[in-house]
């Protein structure tokens, strides 16, 4: 029995990590390619700028935008993404609804169909809208039809966990371009950057809303970093998986285990950092902490509940 949860929980664990992620790629492609499209007239050398931070930040610096989506046997493709999670969900059917199954099946499909298409900007859009819109689906049903239990606390933790760590390498990434000194200084070509950044994170409305007047490095990072209610945000997304992590242990009878501890350590580096301190720092320093906690609770997680 103990073995079968443990298979049940990497999967789950896995499948939420591997669907974030996917989602996450196909914005992030989608945003870079309108930008493409913007700048490739007026800045060329920009363009091709934040092309390489996407290629970097997805782990594909030498790839092609055919490869990043479409190539099955690179690890790092958005299709890779997609068939890992469609391979964990299907180890665990047993326990997911069948609906979930059913729509994450449908994505894998669809993303499949339009990767045999003939090459044109209609097949990537239509590839790259697909996944994100099933991703949104596959968010409902789950929620509207798993048992708030452990195997949703596996699945929800995974999901935040890898929105952590790549709003982290997105932002890391992007910061990189940026020339020294410029926290004070807002030129249209740091305008663009903030902007792709936000809607990068699928975040531009909702800072919209906090900042209406405002597009700077200060409120750019610290709402992208340290709000409290934006679902996106790096520290409402280690704060969620901490509290998973607290309710899995009080499950489990322990409710102050090594996992709670791990956990309650990355989001801490968060609850008591302020954006005075990166800037102060340095973004990139700062969120290699972050990621570094991120990866040591996800060990010390699956040392605890997962076969290794």
């Amino acid at each position: 029995m103990m073995r079968m949860l443990s298979r049940v929980a990497d999967s789950l664990y896995w499948m939420g990590r591997y669907l974030e992620r996917a989602e996450h790629m196909a914005r992030l492609l989608e945003v870079t390619r309108d930008l493409l499209v913007d700048l490739s007239e007026v800045d060329r050398e920009g363009a091709s700028a934040q092309w390489r931070a996407t290629l970097t930040t997805l782990g594909a610096p030498d790839g092609t935008v055919d490869d990043v989506v479409f190539d099955q046997t690179a690890p790092s493709s958005l299709v890779s993404a997609i068939l890992l999670a469609r391979e964990n969900a299907r180890q665990v059917r047993e326990v997911i609804a069948p609906e979930m199954w059913r729509h994450l099946n449908q994505a894998y499909w669809a993303l499949e169909e339009a990767r045999t298409m003939p090459r044109s900007e209609a097949r990537l859009v239509h590839a790259l809208t697909s996944v994100q819109t099933a991703s949104f689906v596959w968010d409902g049903v789950t929620d509207a039809s798993m048992l708030r239990g452990k195997g949703w606390i596996f699945l929800k933790m995974g999901k935040f966990m890898e929105r952590t760590d790549r709003l982290s390498r997105t932002i890391s990434v992007r910061m990189a371009l940026r020339p020294r000194g410029s926290d004070s200084v807002t030129t249209s070509h740091e305008n663009v950057m903030w902007i792709t950044l936000l809607k990068s994170a699928g975040a531009l409305e909702a800072y919209r809303k906090a900042h209406p007047r405002r597009v700077d490095a200060r409120s750019v990072l610290d709402f992208l970093v340290f709000d409290r209610e934006f679902p996106r945000a790096i520290r409402f997304s280690a704060d969620t998986a901490a509290d998973f992590a607290r309710r899995l242990s009080v499950l489990h009878g322990d409710p102050d285990d090594g996992v709670v501890r791990a956990f309650g350590r990355m989001a801490s580096r968060l609850d008591y950092g302020d954006i005075d301190e990166i800037l102060d720092r340095g973004p990139t320093g700062f969120l290699e902490d972050v990621v570094s906690e991120m990866n040591t609770a996800s060990t010390v997680l699956a040392r605890k509940y997962f076969l290794l």
